[in-house]
Order: C-alpha cells, then structure tokens, then sequence
C-alpha cells in the first residue's frame, strides 16, 4: 500500500498511536482522525454494509478503510505467491505430507490460492485463535500437525 501511495506521489503522514486489532485489521491516530484499515468481517461486526462494487476479482483480499468509524474506501490486495513458498509444497507433496493452509482470507482467494500452489485443502476466513482450534482439532483426529505462518497473528 505504501509502495503504491509512493509511485502516486501521495502524502502519507505519520501515525501519531497504532494497534493491531487481532484477526480484524489496524487502528491509529493520524493527523488527529481515528483511522482503521480492516477486514469484512469488521465491518459485518459493526453493522457497516459493504459496498457491492468492492469484490472485482476472486483472488483479491479487499480491506476497508473507514476514517472516524465512517467507510472511506476499499483497497483490494492480491498475494503473490513466492517460488520458495510453492517450492517446499512441492517438496513436503512429494514426500507425501498432506498440506493444508488455514487463512484470514475470504473463501475465493483461499480457493484460488490453493489451487495455483496444489494444496490439498483450505480453511478460509479463520482468525488467530480459531487457527490454534485447528491444530487440535486435527491432532484429536490422530494427524501429526506441523504449522508455519506469516507471523502477523
């Protein structure tokens, strides 16, 4: 976002406070407005409808912008896959490892995502704590479970 804010020559002021909202989005202070760039599922949480037009492409995340609790705006995100990443799938697939991704992330672009890197499944729109319930859940189901992240949450 701010690479692109750059290449438009866009201010970009400073956050005078920040915090993480845990599995929703971010909050701070910048030039004395409450800003908060945060997930749909914020918004459904807070009754703010999400505009139609917001959903373009399947492989998008789009994130809400809203400036003192009013929507703003939406940005829409697309993950690149890193060759690493889909190399050490080939790697563990070919050892014959199940590999299953649990995400933040809305069910099209979990589903595109998993189909481009060949997983063997998904769990879409999982926040934090729903993922470690995963783990469990899994290992009560006799699984060995080994978990990597992006270390966001």
């Amino acid at each position: 976002i701010i690479r692109k804010a750059k290449e438009q020559k866009l201010d970009i002021p400073s956050a005078e406070s920040f915090q993480a909202l845990t599995g929703k989005g971010i909050e701070a202070t910048v030039d004395g407005r409450d800003v908060k760039v945060v997930s749909p599922g914020f918004l459904r949480d807070a009754s703010i409808e999400i505009p139609e037009n917001a959903y373009s492409d399947a492989a998008e995340t789009v994130v809400f912008v809203l400036l003192d609790d009013r929507l703003a705006g939406f940005i829409a995100l697309a993950d690149e896959v890193r060759e690493e990443s889909a190399g050490a799938i080939r790697a563990f697939k070919n050892l014959g490892v199940k590999v299953l991704m649990a995400t933040g992330d809305n069910e099209k672009v979990a589903r595109a995502v998993s189909d481009n890197m060949g997983l063997d499944g998904y769990y879409a729109e999982v926040l934090p704590h729903q993922k470690v319930d995963l783990v469990k859940e899994l290992q009560g189901k006799g699984e060995f479970v080994s978990m990597t992240g992006d270390g966001v949450n």
